[in-house]
């Protein structure tokens, strides 16, 4: 059976703007936008449901190894809430890699793909200019 896309994808016709090669591969791309969805949406600002997208980053008034934490709990919850497609996900930022208004953070978890459990990662640029861009991380 060929990927159709996620529920939002066929209401807002965006599985159309999918290009892929194979339903696997359609499958990863579909989750990837999803979660540029994810972090570029502000927890709260979303008008159905308060807990959909990550913490505002600007009001975070807490220790740099505090809030990282917080980020990366809070966005493994919202991510196993509204992409279950994605199982057992865990985020991680890059502390190496922290710039002024740029943040690298790795996202992990499973797929069930003809019935196996696959493990899959993806990297998330969240850039100061408040774009995202969401990739598979084959490596």
């Amino acid at each position: 059976m060929a990927y159709k896309g996620s529920l939002f994808e066929r209401l807002s016709s965006s599985a159309q703007h999918i290009h892929a090669t194979n339903d696997e591969e359609a499958m990863y791309q579909s989750i990837a936008n999803n979660l540029s969805r994810i972090f570029s949406t502000n927890a709260g600002s979303a008008e159905t449901v308060q807990d959909y997208g990550r913490p505002d980053l600007n009001n975070i008034h807490m220790s740099q190894k505090d809030s990282i934490e917080m980020i990366e709990k809070s966005a493994e919850i919202c991510i196993r809430k509204y992409e279950p497609r994605l199982f057992n996900a865990r985020v991680g930022i890059s502390r190496e890699q922290l710039y002024v208004n740029e943040m690298n953070v790795h996202i992990e978890g499973f797929l069930k793909l003809n019935r196996i459990n696959k493990k899959v990662t993806f990297k998330a640029n969240l850039l100061g200019n408040g774009a995202v861009k969401v990739l598979r991380d084959d490596n």
